[in-house]
């Protein structure tokens, strides 16, 4: 079975990490399927960015590389930010063709997997009607959440969807959402994502607080993500603001990863008087992510949107409680064995219920059990079989 896989969230030579849930799935399907991927980037004239570098790294990623085994292509597309931002399925779509048509003369395409509906699904439907190819369309979050929000995109999404041959979701919220596109629910199959269950295990809290230089008595909240509006940090920072208020032991709060609001965020907590308390990492190796949390007490991800947050099923897998926000795919992880869902903008709430978790006691074991079967390799396993059952079909 030959797979070409579209998706712009994906890792490249010079964003390690982007993706990286993606590239965990495509991994694993190497071992069923001859898979090859596509991840569009963003065209730039290098003379532009050449004094620019840190905001477009990608401009420096080859047109083709390997990442690990997996052969990877980047054709560039005209993207014009905020302005016609509707326009950019349109942009994509004609270096997606060029390349996709040259691939199917070296070898016949058997099928083509879009992760990301905006605008890599809406092109990919596109190309894959001219060259008669089945077509699968994976919705990730703000593709669907957000995107179908936007009049001028919706109608491209809706159509799309309605193009496609079957759908997969990473969650039961974002199949309603799908759903509400008036797609048939037989048509949407919902395929979580997975976690490296032998990186992200349980190690004993205070060996690895011990290798990070952090205190053995200190009370640890971590969180992982881009600083940046959608993640919530700013929630995180006020509700530990509301707790110095209310004189209550203050956490240590380790946020890692970067963003557009670190700067604001730093401001923030000098503000409230809590900057001592609050450590910005920035990014960090995603072998390194486990150490941090087997060190933290609790890990925290206060988000105004998800699809399926990887990074909670990741701190779970390492035994640690979760606070999570009620959207995407977090109501159908979180439990009051495992943690806490943040359903409200309340920051004392959220303080409240911060404070409850670091005091109560946990069984690391039974928190990592709830996520027992969310491995790669189940989850290649079920995109394998939508493959195998849609091409069975198009034979018959």
């Amino acid at each position: 079975m030959k797979v070409i896989i579209i998706t712009n969230t994906f890792p490249n030579s010079a964003e390690k990490t982007r993706g990286i849930f993606t590239y965990q799935i495509v991994k694993s399907l190497q071992k069923k399927c001859d898979i090859r991927v596509i991840a569009p980037l963003p065209w730039a004239p290098r003379l532009l960015t050449k004094n620019f570098l840190p905001k477009c790294p990608h401009v420096q990623v080859p047109f083709k590389e390997n990442i690990g085994s997996i052969e990877v292509y980047h054709p560039r597309y005209l993207v014009i930010p905020k302005l016609v931002g509707f326009m950019h399925a349109v942009f994509m779509f004609f270096p997606l063709f060029k390349l996709l048509n040259k691939l199917e003369k070296e070898e016949t395409i058997d099928l083509i997997n879009a992760h990301w509906i905006f605008p890599d699904g809406v092109a990919a439907t596109w190309v894959a009607r001219i060259l008669r190819k089945p077509i699968i369309l994976t919705a990730l979050g703000c593709d669907i959440n957000l995107y179908s929000t936007m009049i001028l995109r919706r109608f491209q999404i809706a159509r799309a969807l309605k193009r496609a041959n079957h759908i997969t979701v990473v969650s039961s919220s974002l199949k309603g959402t799908v759903c509400s596109l008036k797609i048939p629910e037989e048509n949407v199959d919902v395929i979580p994502n997975g976690v490296d269950l032998a990186l992200f295990s349980i190690i004993d809290k205070f060996e690895a607080r011990k290798k990070l230089g952090i205190s053995p008595n200190q009370s640890v909240i971590l969180t992982v993500g881009s600083l940046d509006e959608v993640k919530g940090t700013k929630f995180l920072i006020e509700a530990l603001g509301k707790l110095r208020n209310s004189n209550c032991h203050l956490p240590l709060l380790i946020s890692i990863g970067d963003g557009p609001l670190r700067l604001s965020l730093c401001s923030l907590a000098e503000k409230l008087g809590i900057a001592e308390h609050v450590h910005f990492l920035g990014k960090r190796p995603h072998r390194e992510i486990p150490l941090w949390m087997n060190a933290a007490n609790l890990f925290c991800l206060p988000s105004i949107r998800e699809g399926h947050p990887n990074v909670v099923i990741e701190a779970l897998a390492c035994g640690v409680p979760v606070v999570a926000s009620n959207v995407g795919a977090i109501p159908e992880i979180i439990t009051r064995t495992n943690g806490y869902i943040w359903r409200n903008r309340n920051m004392s709430d959220l303080g409240r219920h911060l404070k409850y978790v670091l005091d109560r006691s946990w069984n690391r074991i039974e928190i990592r059990s709830n996520v027992a079967n969310y491995s790669w390799e189940n989850c290649a396993s079920r995109y394998h079989a939508v493959y195998s059952a849609l091409l069975a079909s198009q034979k018959s």
